[in-house]
């Protein structure tokens, strides 16, 4: 059994592709269990029996109102354990209420309990932080936790508050907004078009793109920027203007971002600090380069040259210096072949094997 109670983000794309795959191997029999508050629950119809549907809360304050559910939530979940002889619970994502509806009656049952850990450490500018150590607690209780990079788990092993011998690092799965395509290079007169996507936070450095922006327009180099997701522009509101970008501020829907991703030559992330990236991710599987900084786990999910390109330093030069060279035609086919030829090992039916295989066997 997979389980995933959160309500919106990129995790809500992965909980989907993740059943889809599921139920296509032939070596895994699996049940989802997700929310019937999350917004995108009517997509998750299309597993049929394999739905697992709760209830579970639309709001941060839901999470202490409607606490009352949590006693039916841990009867059903373990009613389905018992009819469905599961063996194992994997938690896609910890959640508010995982202490109560799962753990120590998994052990009793003998059912293995594993939960992935997607930040080591609070995020800079991410108020969700407050609630790590809530988290944090609910990984004790796991017989496996699983991280989705080598970075995420060394931090974990180094801050010793889950013990080395539970944590286990996988890697983060391609999302699927749309088709697998093989975007084209811009024409010679053609401006390159660059995607900054996802929530505007403070480590994703909106701020450290834009300068790099300035510095590759200052080389000649004709760039069009978009800026699409929610988060406070704050400063960078007048400088995106300035520069004629293309600002979408607000909340995205799947739908959208798929179109988004196919309306551009590349996904920029110029992150100042990362665990993983969802959007880069998502950019994979559209066929679409990444151009990155060198921080966090964003090394181990762009190869450079191969699947993308990785800045010398997390800082506008090298980041400018990165995204010229996507202006070579040739390295950017090669970029979007290396993409291609590389699908399988970042798929989500490789992931699925693979975390049930750490679960069951660690």
């Amino acid at each position: 059994m997979f389980t995933y109670w959160g309500r919106r983000g990129a995790m809500a794309q992965f909980a989907l592709d993740l059943g889809r795959a599921a139920l296509a191997s032939q070596e895994v029999s699996a049940l989802l269990s997700i929310s019937r508050q999350n917004e995108n629950f009517d997509a998750y119809t299309e597993l049929g029996p394999a739905l697992c549907p709760v209830d579970t809360f639309r709001s941060n304050i839901g999470a202490v109102v409607h606490a009352c559910r949590i006693p039916r939530l841990r009867r059903l979940i373990l009613e389905q354990i018992k009819q469905h002889k599961v063996k194992a619970v994997i938690e896609l994502m910890p959640h508010a209420w995982s202490r109560f509806a799962i753990g120590a009656d998994l052990r009793r049952l003998g059912v293995r309990y594993a939960t992935i850990i997607h930040d080591a450490e609070p995020h800079p500018g991410d108020w969700t932080a407050a609630l790590n150590w809530w988290l944090d607690a609910a990984a004790l209780d796991a017989d496996v936790v699983l991280t989705l990079s080598a970075a995420v788990a060394q931090r974990l092993k180094a801050r010793g508050n889950i013990p080395s011998s539970k944590i286990r690092s996988l890697f983060h799965p391609e999302l699927g907004y749309g088709p697998s395509l093989r975007p084209t290079p811009p024409a010679t007169d053609e401006p390159l078009r660059l995607l900054f996507l996802g929530r505007i936070m403070a480590y994703k450095g909106l701020s450290l793109f834009l300068d790099a922006v300035d510095e590759v327009r200052n080389r000649g180099v004709p760039v069009q920027v978009g800026v699409f997701g929610e988060g406070k522009l704050g400063r960078n509101a007048a400088r995106l203007d300035a520069m004629g970008a293309e600002v979408v501020n607000r909340w995205l829907t799947a739908q959208e971002v798929g179109t988004i991703l196919r309306r551009f030559h590349a996904v920029v992330l110029s992150h100042i600090e990362a665990s993983q990236s969802g959007v880069a991710a998502a950019a994979m599987h559209a066929g679409l380069p990444v151009v990155a900084t060198p921080v966090g786990g964003l090394t181990e999910q762009i190869t450079d040259g191969v699947t993308g390109l990785l800045a010398k330093r997390a800082e506008a030069t090298a980041l400018s210096e990165a995204i010229v060279r996507l202006r070579d035609p040739d390295l950017y086919r090669a970029i979007c072949d290396g993409i291609a030829g590389t699908h399988e090992r970042r798929s989500m039916a490789t992931f699925v094997k693979a975390a049930v295989s750490l679960v069951l066997n660690a």
